[in-house]
């Protein structure tokens, strides 16, 4: 194990993380393969840097060890933060202590840092509350926790747990309330979100702990918080009752002002004698230059099996993953969750034949879990619901999720026994039947206080990232894991672990047409994992519906999936991954329709660009149902990622191929055609 013990004065210390190392402290095991790796720099009596290949973390070891910077070098590259995050009671802050200690270790790409010391006041004038941060680091995650260490009671009127300030350009939040804020009996807790409005703007107000903040540039960089899973201390702990803290956010200046203070009182309140820990993951986007979006993603079910020769079409189109996704149908003719086997033995057989028939085509599958649903007539449900279930009132009601006739399963707690059962199922199918990876469901955080399993309230946030990081290890390098995130119930910390991330289902019913730049801010944050947005599931013009948003996400990168068995919206989903198939995206640096690499004479009519060494590919699509005719388009030349003097421009879709001067790209004299929500594909490379 590398350690390091810092105080008042120490060496200059690099510590590359490598494997091998002994077993951080604490139960549970963050190690993930793959995400590539962590470096700690600490520099004498100063500062400690930590680096992973998508983000810069600073602590200032002059200042408590508190965290003054978040960079991400493939975003903007300048510091997120503004106001460093302080802990405090009273006047009392980490950011004055007298003096800190550090302590470091790792294990394999997972990395430990502890800073401790005595609050101080103005002056360095030690008080008495001692304070230990602790944060464990890997390429996927960031979690806090602040211990504050009352050795006697003291009287206080407020409690800041990462109070911190940030760049106003971070001004679209997202907000999950807390469970008490929520007047819905089941506590579900969705987002709300918004745009912060200008200077003075408080756009969140709070007395009670929120499961979920959200702060971010659209397109760029951002951060959010998701509460780890001991709500009890932030909610009752110092105070002794619930609703005694102020969760704020407000524009001042060019900033935005975070208070996080579980003790917000107008006169000073009894905090007892003893430990206290606030928990939080600091979601940190893997922000990179070039996103994987490789995928191309369907899913099927046994309703009907699909055919060989349906699956040949799918290689044809240039479909590499799919999942089977078969948790309801109205015969129980289906994948009950916690079920084993899912399937009679012919369902079983034709099973193996789908996965063995993909694989001869190069197409991974991956299985559909639930991470809280449990049927009821799997194997072991009738004697562990009392004790799993997530229930949130003093009759222990459980939520079942109701379908048709019949229901997906029960909702369990992932804060329970539940968590292993779910991994013992999951290892099971995964090694029995050999998939390529997992696809998860109900990827989120929810507010339990079954005391059967946590005489606390608390939330399934800790289970949630364990399950995660534990898939990871299972899978392996070589498997795929796409997580579903629900864009009411968002989390960065969960989706980091993801190889692919499904999202957008909180617009798939809408009646209303989604139209450009209303893409839900989680759908798109920055580069970083690519994204498979779930196509609109409304019958009433469906395949327009369909058309309409593909031709706004082949503008932002993005690659919707669908069902794999056929009807309108599956064809428009296989000639969009067609039109792509021929190019290895994850090789180009993308570009998207508000970047200004492309533009054109038309408002509803955008442009976007794939870029690398030798070759470019510029998209444009119309995003009206009306054709235009003679669209005038303009790319930047120097965006194309190569220099020359002449290039070939090819339309992909006609294979009419002409070469002119590159200044021409700029000059105004590319003019096209297109269809109502028609994309159009041109390939520009240099030419002597």
């Amino acid at each position: 194990m590398l350690a390091a013990h810092f105080r008042t004065r120490f060496s200059t210390l690099f510590l590359w993380i490598a494997a091998g190392s002994a077993l951080l402290a604490g139960p549970a095991d963050y190690q993930a393969p793959g995400g590539g790796s962590i470096q700690l720099q600490a520099e004498e009596g100063n500062r400690v840097k930590v680096t992973s290949d998508y983000w810069r973390l600073e602590f200032d070891l002059r200042n408590g060890g508190a965290l003054d910077t978040i960079v991400f070098p493939h975003g903007s590259g300048r510091n997120l933060v503004r106001k460093p995050f302080e802990t405090a009671v009273d006047r009392w802050s980490d950011r004055n202590a007298p003096s800190v200690e550090m302590k470091s270790s790792n294990q394999g790409n997972v990395l430990r840092l502890e800073f401790s010391g005595r609050m101080g006041a103005a002056g360095r004038q030690p008080g008495p509350v001692a304070f230990r941060t602790t944060w464990i680091l890997s390429p996927f995650m960031a979690r806090a926790d602040h211990t504050l260490v009352f050795s006697e009671d003291v009287m206080a009127s407020s409690v800041d747990i990462g109070t911190t300030a940030v760049r106003g350009d971070l001004n679209e939040f997202g907000l999950r309330t807390g469970p008490t804020d929520d007047p819905d009996r089941r506590k579900m807790a969705p987002a709300r979100f918004g745009k912060v409005e200008g200077e003075g703007d408080e756009f969140i107000a709070e007395h009670h702990a929120p499961l979920y903040m959200l702060f971010f540039h659209r397109n760029l960089e951002g951060f959010d918080l998701t509460t780890a899973s001991d709500l009890e201390t932030w909610e009752t702990a110092l105070a002794g009752r619930g609703g005694a803290g102020l969760y704020r956010a407000a524009a001042a200046g060019d900033t935005i002002q975070i208070v996080r203070r579980p003790v917000d009182a107008p006169r000073p309140v009894r905090i007892r004698k003893g430990e206290y820990t606030f928990g939080y993951y600091l979601g940190l986007p893997r922000i990179v230059e070039k996103s994987d979006r490789k995928w191309k993603h369907l899913s099927f079910g046994n309703h009907p099996w699909p055919s060989d020769a349906e699956i040949a079409r799918w290689a044809e189109a240039g479909v590499n993953i799919v999942r089977l996704h078969n948790d309801y149908a109205a015969d129980e003719n289906f994948w009950h969750d916690g079920a084993w086997p899912p399937y009679d033995e012919q369902g079983m057989a034709e099973m193996r034949r789908v996965i063995a028939t993909c694989h001869k085509h190069n197409i991974k599958v991956v299985p559909y879990f639930s991470i809280h649903e449990f049927h009821p007539k799997a194997q072991g449900y009738s004697e562990h619901e009392a004790e799993w279930k997530r229930s949130n009132d003093q009759l222990g009601t459980v939520y079942h999720n109701h379908v048709g006739k019949g229901e997906f399963g029960a909702q369990m707690c992932p804060q329970s026994g539940w968590l292993d059962r779910r991994k013992s199922d999951i290892e099971k199918a995964y090694r029995d039947l050999g998939f390529d990876g997992i696809y998860y469901d109900w990827v989120m955080q929810l507010a339990c206080n079954n005391p059967k399993h946590n005489a606390r309230l608390h939330n399934g946030a800790d289970g949630v990232i364990d399950l995660l990081a534990w898939t990871r290890r299972l899978i392996g390098d070589r498997g795929t894991l796409i997580l579903h995130l629900y864009g009411m119930m968002p989390s960065i910390a969960f989706e980091n672990f993801a190889d692919l991330v499904v999202n957008m289902e909180e617009i798939s019913g809408a009646e209303k047409w989604m139209r450009m730049g209303e893409a839900p801010i989680v759908t798109v944050l920055a580069e970083s994992i690519p994204r498979s947005p779930c196509p609109s599931y409304r019958q009433d013009h469906a395949r327009e519906r369909n058309q309409n948003n593909i031709s706004q996400l082949v503008l932002l990168g993005m690659f919707p999936w669908s069902g794999g068995t056929g009807g309108p919206v599956y064809e428009e989903t296989l000639k969009l991954f067609r039109a792509f198939k021929p190019y290895k995206l994850e090789e180009y640096r993308f570009r998207d329709a508000y970047s200004g690499a492309v533009e054109t004479g038309w408002e509803d009519v955008y442009g976007a660009l794939y870029s690398k060494s030798g070759h470019a590919l510029v998209v444009l699509s119309n995003t009206s149902s009306n054709a235009r005719k003679n669209i005038v388009w303009r790319v930047k030349p120097e965006m194309l990622g190569f220099e020359a003097g002449r290039v070939a421009v090819r339309d992909a879709s006609t294979g009419k191929e002409q070469t002119l001067a590159t200044s021409a790209l700029a000059d105004g004299s590319m003019v096209t055609d297109l269809a109502g929500y028609e994309y159009r594909i041109y390939e520009v490379r240099p030419r002597p």
